[in-house]
């Protein structure tokens, strides 16, 4: 079955003509679990080079143990200057550490291997952290990244997201919340507020049982914050479980 599901995922990327990290990961691991998703960014913005550009990711996923999960992820991009390109394809490894009832951590690794032309590959570290009840969840990602290979340049930068989502809402059917995601530049020198990317809004997501699938949906909308941020960005996640 995991043979097929990556096969699957392949086979979606040569027929469908579709930098969506934004994803918030909760650091929970199921041991068994398997999934194919398809998630992604619209921009609308007052400036010609970010307007109407996009990102798709697709993605599938195996979690091998209770605490260990693998996912491979094939970007493809649409940019002003660009036609739809295979921008990278990452490899993530994620590792739960703390699994409590109301709190949760997990450590995360990815390689990334870069499509464009004289651009770096990348790696990235992040520390995944939960804390939840029955109607509240609260998840913060702390990201950092780093170009290593040819074209390498400048220091590891530092990214932080959040997420908090209410998870009875319209008669309990949908979940409701708040998610954020800033990038603050490199950690030897951070840059001014104006420079960094503060995008905030709001989210809401839904999922239901097909046969033996469950299907899983989110949609947000997000606000620049700073001038370097995109003034408008629409996001979907769509997600089928087996």
């Amino acid at each position: 079955m995991l043979k097929v599901v990556f096969i699957f995922a392949v086979v979606i990327l040569k027929f469908i003509n579709l930098k969506a990290h934004h994803k918030i990961y909760s650091p929970r691991v199921e041991e068994g679990r398997q999934s194919l998703e398809w998630r992604g960014h619209f921009n609308y913005d007052d400036r010609l080079e970010f307007n109407k550009s996009h990102h798709h990711v697709f993605e599938t996923e195996y979690s091998w143990t209770s605490f260990w999960q693998s996912e491979l992820e094939f970007h493809v991009s649409d940019k002003s200057e660009t036609p739809l390109d295979w921008e990278k394809t990452e490899f993530q490894n994620q590792f739960q550490i703390f699994d409590y009832k109301n709190f949760a951590g997990a450590l995360y690794f990815s390689y990334n291997f870069v499509s464009e032309k004289d651009e770096a590959d990348e790696i990235e570290y992040k520390y995944l952290n939960e804390f939840n009840n029955e109607n509240v969840s609260f998840i913060s990602n702390f990201i950092f990244e780093k170009g290593v290979g040819k074209g390498a340049i400048g220091s590891t930068s530092f990214d932080l997201s959040n997420q908090l989502m209410f998870k009875k809402f319209l008669e309990n059917n949908f979940g409701f919340g708040f998610l954020g995601f800033s990038n603050f530049g490199e950690l030897s020198n951070f840059s001014t507020f104006s420079l960094q990317k503060h995008l905030y809004g709001v989210q809401l997501e839904s999922e239901f049982n097909l046969e033996n699938f469950e299907y899983e949906i989110s949609l947000a909308y997000l606000h620049g914050l700073t001038d370097a941020s995109t003034n408008h960005m629409f996001l979907w996640n769509m997600e089928l479980e087996f």
